[in-house]
């Protein structure tokens, strides 16, 4: 992902938080989802809700938040504080402080300073969030580089102005790490504020961009790494502000039991599948309703089942747990396995299926994998991260059945057996750094155990290479195409299996 698309997408999270009909502005959130459909939460400093607390146990906030393109979108939610956790069910209004959280002003100046500065409520959810993209909580280390949004007061005339909207005085601000303070969960930042107008001060620059949510961006992942909390030391020191740390976000979510879960049920996933079979192929939208309702209803198949396959290492722009494109491919690979190759329900997690070849019959696995990268650099990506080692995930007799947007053609790809092997040869032009008994360590497992020779990538011994690749939609073909009725799809499918096996 390129830094302006990292940043455009980041500034989309940014929620202004106001009282009454949005005229008071509080300060700044970050939107967090955790599953299509589920309830959002809104992360921001704990000094920022704790004063409208005071005189009442409820209150009205108003929300700006944007979608994925940038349109505003109001929220008016009705808050109340949850104390104790015995009392939190994470139903929408339901807002958590920190238990350690405190406030203290400084001997010297008589600026207050916080501690534990973290605060959580629970939104309810609004179909214009699916158009977001998730992220990861991941707690900071000294010297990374942080982008965020927020809504500063110095900026907040703008939202008064003709044609203004509530998002107006939304602003940037970029810096990085300097010092990390464990025990409270705090570190410092270094950041770069631009040019300021004559009267503006860090104080009011400053102030109402707390609890704005700091990103890093990192092996192609955004990782919030915490929330401006306030200004650091005195003017004397620059431009520096102190922030909480996303460990203490993760402390207050387990604290309070409000959970990142996998999706519900497949139900979603399986409306997104209709809508691609077209009207007019009515029988193939019946088989796969039909043996949708018979997976989830008789046999329970949930998306938590399949929690092995969202932790693979590879290039990902979003969260497998709670990308829809992710649980979209598998949804699609469990229904044509059960309903045209008779898969138990139970053996779906890991299939295997029997593909004949000139010599009997192979026992060949099937591995799902959802990745943003090029096809033919997921079996480098693989040997790299040491999938294929002894104690490795895959193993050698496997059919890659790929997912992955668009862009990437993922879902249309066939790389078959032989074809397989040469992608295998050409990994070593990205490897003349390596030894070649490092290259023989990480593809130990493509060679069988009772082989002599070992699997060479350099010298070119691949008769036992054994892999593929199949796209998803290669195998959706075979529901979408054609005549639709079992007998003809089975063949059709063992066709296509025997297709990509071919030696």
């Amino acid at each position: 992902m390129e830094n302006g698309q990292y940043n455009e997408k980041i500034s989309k999270y940014a929620v202004r938080i106001a009282l009454n009909n949005h005229k008071e502005l509080k300060g700044s959130g970050v939107l967090f989802l955790r599953q299509s459909g589920e309830s959002p939460l809104l992360f921001t400093a704990a000094h920022v809700l704790y004063p409208i607390f005071q005189n009442s146990n409820n209150t009205l906030l108003y929300l700006g938040c944007s979608d994925c393109d940038g349109n505003p979108h109001e929220i008016e939610i009705n808050v109340h504080w949850v104390k104790e956790k015995s009392q939190a069910i994470a139903q929408v209004g339901e807002t958590y402080i920190h238990p350690r959280y405190e406030e203290k002003e400084t001997e010297k100046n008589g600026k207050k300073e916080y501690n534990y500065d973290v605060a959580i409520v629970v939104l309810r959810w609004e179909e214009w969030m699916r158009s977001l993209d998730y992220y990861e909580l991941k707690g900071e280390k000294v010297g990374n580089d942080l982008n965020g949004w927020g809504f500063p007061e110095a900026a907040d005339s703008e939202t008064k102005k003709e044609h203004a909207t509530i998002l107006s005085g939304k602003k940037e601000i970029c810096g990085k790490i300097e010092n990390t303070e464990k025990e409270t969960g705090k570190f410092s930042v270094y950041y770069n504020a631009g040019t300021w107008e004559r009267n503006v001060t860090r104080e009011n620059y400053m102030s109402c961009f707390s609890g704005c949510g700091l990103f890093h961006y990192e092996n192609n992942r955004m990782l919030l790494n915490g929330l401006i909390s306030c200004e650091f030391g005195d003017r004397s020191v620059g431009t520096m502000f102190w922030a909480s740390s996303s460990n203490l976000l993760l402390g207050l979510m387990d604290y309070f039991g409000v959970e990142q879960n996998y999706p519900l049920s497949f139900e979603y996933y399986k409306e997104m599948t209709m809508k691609e079979i077209p009207e007019i192929r009515k029988e193939a939208r019946r088989f796969f309703c039909d043996w949708y309702e018979e997976l989830t209803e008789d046999y329970h198949l949930l998306p938590e089942n399949f929690s092995d396959d969202t932790r693979i290492g590879l290039l990902c722009e979003s969260t497998r747990k709670f990308c829809d494109n992710f649980w979209v491919g598998q949804l699609k690979k469990c229904i044509l396995l059960y309903g045209i190759q008779k898969i138990k329900p139970d053996e779906l997690t890991a299939p295997f299926v029997k593909i004949l070849n000139p010599c009997g019959v192979d026992n060949v696995r099937l591995v799902f994998l959802c990745t943003e990268e090029k096809a033919e650099s997921v079996i480098g990506s693989l040997i790299e991260k040491e999938y294929f080692t002894k104690s490795g995930d895959i193993k050698n007799g496997t059919i890659f059945v790929l997912n992955g947007k668009e862009n990437n053609r993922n879902c249309n790809i066939v790389f078959k057996r032989f074809e397989c092997r040469q992608v295998v040869c050409s990994i070593i032009d990205g490897y003349s750094s390596i030894s070649t008994r490092k290259i023989q360590h990480k593809t130990y497992n493509l060679c069988q155990e009772n082989e002599e020779e070992d699997f060479d990538i350099i010298r070119g011994k691949l008769a036992k290479c054994n892999l593929a690749a199949l796209g998803i939609d290669n195998m959706m073909s075979v529901l979408n195409q054609g005549r639709v009725d079992k007998k003809c799809m089975k063949k059709e499918m063992e066709g296509l299996l025997e297709k990509v096996w071919e030696i």
